[in-house]
């Protein structure tokens, strides 16, 4: 196979700890056909004498240094510095398998018509620990349904339409390798959201981008105390609000790059039919320790007419995930039949 440069970003501050298993499973990588970006938020615990000594024994790794601007910046940072045709981000305290790149970059080479590769994830504890697998709980998984164990394509704007749950869909970043040219189309991180800008990102990419997913690899995700997403109180007024900005960010930012008949339905009814439904499902939520309220709740809503309740109402009965069968039969509203195709 011809063997296209694939650009390792590895933003980095204070993550000393974790630095040398993130760079030796870089190394170790049995693809070999890449490049490593460090970008270093002018670090005080000793990274950055770190990332010298590498730099110096290896000329595929180029380090900078860059102030402190947050963490979606500093992504950005490596990526315009990046030469490669595909782009993987390698968080500073996350791992990787030895075959990561060569499952990622084969697969999707194999199928041009995917900008995306995405991998499931492995959970693992400060020390390395293993914790639990991803696809328990994970809303890829849930629309996957029999497909999560084997490969498939996901075509869009499924991936994309799936965020209007409000929930992650590629739970971390370490599960993606991102041809280089959906940046072009859709740019960069948006800065502004804090430790959750790449719901975002995420969105807008599966609005635009069919994906192919790889279940014969993992990427790495480090739960620890010191990580920005282990402070993020997901219900909250303010999250909810971020979520909705982040949403109507991302129907506009990809209006030119989807067809006409799904940005109408995604901006005029969809949006505004996902943000109610979030908002029912959070009150049922609340009221999961008296039977009585939410059975109250649901019914009363139900008698206004309320679509989120018949959409609950409607998922339960049929015994399925509420976002997928909602987002399969938006989809098939503007005649897109087939959401994901096994290979």
């Amino acid at each position: 196979m011809n063997q296209p440069l694939v650009s390792v970003c590895l933003p980095n501050r204070n993550t000393l700890p974790f630095l040398p298993e993130r760079v030796d499973t870089i190394f170790a990588q049995t693809y070999r056909n890449w490049e490593l970006i460090l970008s270093d938020n002018f670090s005080d615990d000793g990274a950055w004498p770190f990332f010298e000594r590498i730099a110096r024994k290896d000329g595929r790794v180029s380090i900078e240094q860059a102030p402190p601007e947050g963490m979606y910046a500093n992504w950005n940072n490596c990526i315009r510095r990046a030469h490669g045709k595909y782009i993987y981000i390698a968080t500073s305290d996350d791992t990787m398998p030895p075959d990561c790149l060569e499952e990622l970059v084969t697969s999707i080479e194999a199928h041009p018509e995917c900008d995306l590769a995405h991998c499931g994830l492995r959970l693992i504890d400060e020390s390395g620990r293993q914790l639990e697998n991803w696809y328990l709980h994970d809303i890829f998984a849930l629309s996957s349904g029999q497909f999560i164990k084997i490969p498939h394509l996901r075509m869009a704007p499924f991936d994309g339409l799936l965020h209007l749950s409000g929930g992650t869909v590629y739970t971390s970043i370490t599960q993606l390798l991102i041809r280089r040219e959906l940046f072009d189309k859709i740019g960069l991180f948006e800065t502004r959201w804090g430790s959750v800008g790449d719901f975002n990102w995420d969105m807008r990419a599966g609005l635009v981008a069919n994906t192919i997913h790889v279940p014969d690899t993992w990427g790495g995700w480090r739960v620890h105390k010191g990580q920005a997403t282990s402070r993020v109180d997901q219900h909250t007024i303010e999250h909810e609000g971020r979520i909705q900005e982040m949403i109507d960010h991302a129907i506009q930012a990809t209006e030119s790059l989807i067809a006409p008949a799904t940005f109408q339905r995604l901006r005029s009814k969809w949006s505004t039919h996902s943000q109610r439904l979030r908002h029912f499902l959070d009150v049922v939520r609340e009221r999961q320790d008296s039977t009585v309220l939410r059975r109250l709740f649901i019914l009363r809503e139900l008698l206004r007419g309320e679509l989120a309740a018949s959409s609950h109402i409607y998922a339960r009965t049929a015994s399925r995930p509420i976002w997928p069968e909602l987002v399969r039969k938006w989809m098939r509203q503007v005649g897109v039949r087939t959401a994901l195709v096994p290979l």
